[in-house]
C-alpha cells in the first residue's frame, strides 16, 4: 500500500483494474485506492506479471503492507500466507527483521508513553488479542513498527521482562476524554441505516478534534461589493475571447492572500514545537464532494494574477470532483477560504483545518438598502466574511484588523490588479 499523503496511515482497495495473471507495464493503473482525502489510481512500479492479489476489493490495508505481487523475469512467487491475522503478525515481524538484537531490545522496552490525541494506540489485531490474553496495557509499550505501530515482537519482549520491573514503570497519562457513546439505531419503520464513507468518518473525527482542541474565536464584517462586481463584469467581458471568467471567489482569495502579508501570524501552522510562520500564502479552497470535502491548494496565491488564480481554481476543483488530484495538490495549505455563497447562504462560520490557524467563511452577495454618505437610502450589494482564528496565535483585535484589510481591498478592487 503506497503512502499517498503525509497523514495517510491506511488505504482501501476500491477496485482492481487488473486481474491475476495479467501482464503489466510500469506505469499501468492497477487499482483504485480510497484514502481519507480522495480516491486515487495506483500505478505499477515495475513491469511483469500480476502473479498474486493479496488484498481484495473493499479491504483496508496499512501503508507499507503488501497488497499484490508483480513477478519479474526469473522471480519466484512467495507462498500464499497463513490465515490473514497470523500473516499480519508475520508481516510485522519481517518489518524489523535484520535489525541488531541490541537495537531491537532497546526499541521493545516499555517506556512512558502517551496515547495519541484521540486515545488510540496503533497496534494490529494480533497484538491486541495478545494484550487482552495477558492483561497488558498497550499504552505502556513503545512500538518499533512503522509510525510507532506496536508489533508482535514488542509485546513479547514486554512479556519476557520480570513482572515487578514492568510494574515499576509509571502509568501512561490519561487519554483525552472520549465523546459520549452513541445510541444504537432504533430500527423504526421507514428508516434506513447508511454507513458513513471512509472520508466522512475521517473528516468527522478531525473536525471534532479541531473544535475540541482549538480555541476558536470569530469575527464578521460586511463588504460593499458594488465596485468589485462592476469591475468583474468589465474584466470578464474583455477576457471572454481568452476563455477567462473570473469568479467572486477568485477576488476573495486574492484579497485574503494579500492581506496576510500584513498579518503573518494568521498564515501559519500550529506545530508541536511552536508557531510556524509561512512567507508564501498557500491558499486552500474548500471543494464539496459527494463523499465529503477536500481542500485543494493554490500555491503562492498572493503572487499570482486573478486570471492565474481563476484557471488553477477551476482546474483543481474539476479534478477534485473527478478524484484525480495528486496528494501534493491538496496538502500543505497555510490558510483556507470556504465559500457557500453559491448556495445562497447569507452567514456561516467555518471550523479551522489544523494545523492551520485561520479560515475565512464567504457568504452570498445580497442586495439591501443602505445609507450613503449624504444620508440617502441607496441599493447596495453586500457580502459577509467571517474569520475563524486560533486564539493561541491571534487575538480578537488582530482578527478585526485583518478583516478590515480584506474589506478595504475588496471595496477597492483595482488594488487586486496591481
Amino acid at each position: 500500500m503506497p503512502k499517498m499523503g503525509d497523514a495517510m496511515e491506511e488505504g482501501t482497495i476500491l477496485r482492481w483494474l487488473k486481474q491475476e495473471g495479467d501482464e503489466v507495464e510500469e506505469g499501468d493503473v492497477l487499482a483504485e485506492i480510497e484514502t481519507d482525502k480522495v480516491n486515487l489510481e495506483m500505478e505499477a512500479e515495475a513491469s511483469g506479471k500480476l502473479a498474486e492479489i493479496i488484498a481484495g476489493e473493499g479491504e483496508s490495508v496499512p501503508v507499507g503492507r503488501p497488497i499484490a505481487f508483480i513477478q519479474g523475469e526469473g522471480e519466484e512467487v512467495p507462498e500464499r500466507g497463513k490465515p490473514r491475522e497470523a500473516a499480519a503478525g508475520a508481516a510485522e515481524e519481517e518489518e524489523g527483521a535484520g535489525a541488531p538484537a541490541a537495537t531491537e531490545e532497546r526499541e521493545a522496552r516499555p517506556r512512558e508513553r502517551a496515547p495519541e490525541a484521540d486515545g488510540h494506540v496503533r497496534a494490529s489485531p494480533l497484538v491486541r488479542r495478545l494484550a487482552r490474553e495477558h492483561d497488558v496495557d498497550l499504552s505502556q509499550i513503545e512500538g518499533s513498527g512503522p509510525h510507532g505501530r506496536i508489533v508482535e515482537r514488542d509485546i513479547r519482549a514486554y512479556l519476557e521482562r520480570a513482572p515487578e520491573e514492568r510494574e515499576e514503570r509509571p502509568a501512561a497519562p490519561a487519554a483525552a476524554p472520549r465523546a459520549a457513546e452513541l445510541p444504537p439505531p432504533t430500527g423504526a419503520p421507514g428508516t434506513e441505516l447508511v454507513e458513513p464513507s471512509r472520508m466522512q468518518r475521517i473528516i468527522g473525527e478531525r473536525m471534532t478534534q479541531a473544535k475540541q482542541q482549538i480555541p476558536h474565536f470569530y469575527a464578521t464584517v460586511e463588504v460593499r461589493m458594488d465596485e468589485l462586481m462592476r469591475l468583474r463584469g468589465e474584466l470578464n467581458e474583455q477576457l471572454a475571447e481568452e476563455g477567462v471568467k473570473l469568479s467572486v471567489n477568485d477576488f476573495v482569495m486574492k484579497a485574503c492572500a494579500l492581506a496576510l502579508g500584513k498579518f503573518r501570524n494568521l498564515n501559519a501552522l500550529y506545530t508541536s514545537e511552536g508557531i510556524e510562520l509561512h512567507e508564501s500564502v498557500d491558499m486552500a479552497m474548500a471543494v464539496a464532494l459527494e463523499s465529503g470535502l477536500i481542500t485543494p491548494v493554490i500555491r503562492d496565491c498572493a503572487g499570482k494574477t486573478l486570471s492565474k488564480i481563476s484557471a488553477e481554481a477551476k482546474d483543481l476543483a474539476t479534478r477534485a470532483r473527478e478524484g484525480k488530484l495528486k496528494p501534493d495538490e491538496y496538502q500543505g495549505g497555510t490558510f483556507t477560504v470556504s465559500n457557500m455563497g453559491m448556495f445562497g447562504v447569507e452567514d456561516f462560520t467555518a471550523i479551522i483545518n489544523p494545523p492551520q490557524v485561520a479560515i475565512v467563511a464567504v457568504s452570498s452577495i445580497v442586495r439591501r438598502p443602505v445609507f450613503d454618505e449624504e444620508g440617502s437610502v441607496v441599493p447596495a450589494q453586500l457580502m459577509k466574511l467571517t474569520l475563524s482564528a486560533d486564539h493561541r496565535v491571534a487575538n480578537g483585535a488582530e482578527g478585526a484588523l485583518y478583516l478590515a484589510e480584506v474589506k478595504r481591498l475588496l471595496e477597492n478592487p483595482v488594488m487586486l490588479l496591481v
